[in-house]
């Protein structure tokens, strides 16, 4: 449909990508990378902080990040949709207002359902592993905490989507990383080394 969609008029004729679109890319990629990277570094950190409290606390964090990952699809897929669908109405600023503001009030609606699904199973789940009442019990407890955080990560993590369709990279790693090596890290490092307060 060459008529419908013009651009497509050689586009396979080559593989060179423009010097001002790589520019434009590396512009608006690079933050995003390096943005993950400390991210990923970060949270490497967080756990490292928590494994200082013994192994049980590695056991029961090891548990409750599983049975999470599986949770937290439903915000990530709902943040990562609002990237996408927001983005598309861009150009249609009040439409894509009310868009955003209605598909983040649907993330947190799901992530409260799926928060107190999770807050039901929490004792559940840690006994499919073969390991001590301790860290069964541990991981219990983080289970809980991070469905009662759940509905806010929904809202933090749609309203982090929102400003990248927007494409503001430099802000999000702000936000992000940034604070996580900035706030979460050093409180982490301070509260598991230097206070007696249980881990939970």
């Amino acid at each position: 449909h060459k008529e419908k969609n013009p651009y497509i008029e050689g586009l396979y004729r080559t593989l060179k990508v423009p010097a001002y679109m790589t520019k434009k890319i590396l512009i608006k990629g690079t933050p995003l990378l390096f943005n993950e990277a400390l991210w990923a570094a970060g949270m490497a950190m967080l756990t490292q902080c928590y494994s200082v409290r013994g192994l049980n606390v590695v056991a029961g964090l090891n548990i409750s990040n599983t049975i999470n990952n599986v949770f937290n699809i439903v915000f990530i897929a709902l943040g990562d949709s609002v990237a996408i669908v927001v983005g598309q109405l861009l150009g249609e600023m009040k439409k894509a207002r009310e868009t955003d503001t209605k598909m983040i009030a649907f993330s947190v609606f799901c992530c409260t359902c799926v928060a107190l699904v999770m807050l039901v199973l929490a004792p559940f789940f840690p006994l499919l592993y073969n390991t001590n009442a301790e860290a069964r019990e541990l991981a219990k407890y983080f289970i809980m905490i991070t469905a009662i955080f759940m509905p806010q990560n929904a809202f933090l993590h749609a309203s982090y989507f929102t400003l990248r369709s927007g494409g503001k990279t430099i802000i999000t790693f702000l936000f992000d990383s940034v604070f996580v090596w900035c706030v979460s890290v050093p409180i982490a490092y301070c509260l598991s080394r230097f206070t007696g307060l249980h881990v939970l």
